[in-house]
């Protein structure tokens, strides 16, 4: 009877073991998963040794730049901080932005000015690789049938104009399709995806491409990256206003040899400034006037966790 007892108390043992062991290891890949450096950075420390950097130092910006700061301190806000203090400032690291190559355009802006706007390397507003691959695959969807469009645009304008008799009764409709109407229909599309869901400003996926194609969440930071990849499959080079921060986010680009932007929650893009940087917005170039050039059919793959 003992040695029955025994074996059922080893059994037993055995299987709370195997149990705390596998609870254990969910709790710290819980752990490893929550530590996703848009929410542990967002809100990290800029302060060392009682000195403010956040003049200058941005925790996120730092930390993406960056390949060999991920790799020694991960999303260890103090340690990024205490390593731009002691070493990064003399090293002339950069921390207030995110950095691409050192490509610079300066393009015409208004009538009379021109800007300069560098080449940028974007984040994805903390996608998985597996969201990643899907938000990337609707964007290039949307990308290559507005491509398409404008192809069979120029294609339907040169036959137009080899033949006389229909050179006047086609002359409306074959007008060349230029860069600003594709940023314009790009935002409008987003902007349908966005209606589908629900604004949000909590959880992971409101900030990404993510979010506003499959999640069901947006936000002005989610709906510009969603844009933005769509621009990335245009060709189009972009730069992400008030990137990380609690302000109205959008695109700025270079479309047709000059700089305007691209606002998915306007549905609409224009040349020269965005509207909330002075410019008019009587301007604006809106999906609702140049929809009818494009037509444009994706498929949208189910949600994953």
């Amino acid at each position: 009877m003992k040695k029955i007892i025994r074996s059922a108390f080893a059994v037993f043992s055995a299987v709370a073991l195997t149990i705390f062991t596998m609870f254990s290891e969910v709790c710290s890949l819980e752990i490893h998963a929550a530590d996703d450096p848009y929410t542990a950075l967002s809100k990290g420390t800029t302060v060392y040794n009682g000195v403010d950097y956040k003049s200058e130092y941005n925790p996120l910006f730092y930390y993406l730049n960056y390949a060999d700061l991920r790799q020694a301190f991960g999303t260890d806000a103090n340690k990024l901080v205490e390593h731009w203090a002691l070493f990064g400032k003399k090293e002339k690291r950069v921390a207030n932005r995110l950095i691409g190559d050192s490509t610079e355009f300066v393009v015409p802006t208004g009538d009379e000015g021109v800007v300069v706007i560098p080449k940028t390397k974007h984040d994805n507003g903390g996608m998985t690789y597996a969201q990643e691959i899907q938000a990337r695959s609707i964007a290039k969807q949307i990308a290559d049938a507005i491509n398409r469009a404008a192809e069979e645009s120029d294609t339907s304008k040169s036959s137009s104009s080899s033949s006389k008799s229909s050179k006047s009764s086609s002359k409306s409709k074959t007008k060349e399709i230029k860069e600003v109407e594709k940023v314009a229909y790009a935002a409008g599309v987003v902007k349908a995806y966005c209606d589908l869901g629900t604004y949000t400003t909590e959880g992971k996926i409101y900030r990404t491409a993510y979010g506003v194609f499959i999640g069901g969440e947006y936000s002005c930071a989610g709906s510009t990256r969603a844009l933005g990849l769509i621009l990335d499959y245009l060709g189009i080079n972009w730069v992400h206003k008030n990137i990380n921060q609690w302000e109205d986010q959008w695109c700025q680009v270079i479309v047709d040899g000059k700089e305007g932007y691209g606002d998915p929650l306007l549905s609409a893009a224009g040349y020269g400034k965005h509207p909330n940087e002075g410019g008019n917005a009587k301007d604006a170039v809106s999906y609702a006037k140049i929809r009818y050039k494009f037509e444009v059919a994706t498929q949208k793959p189910k949600a994953t966790q």
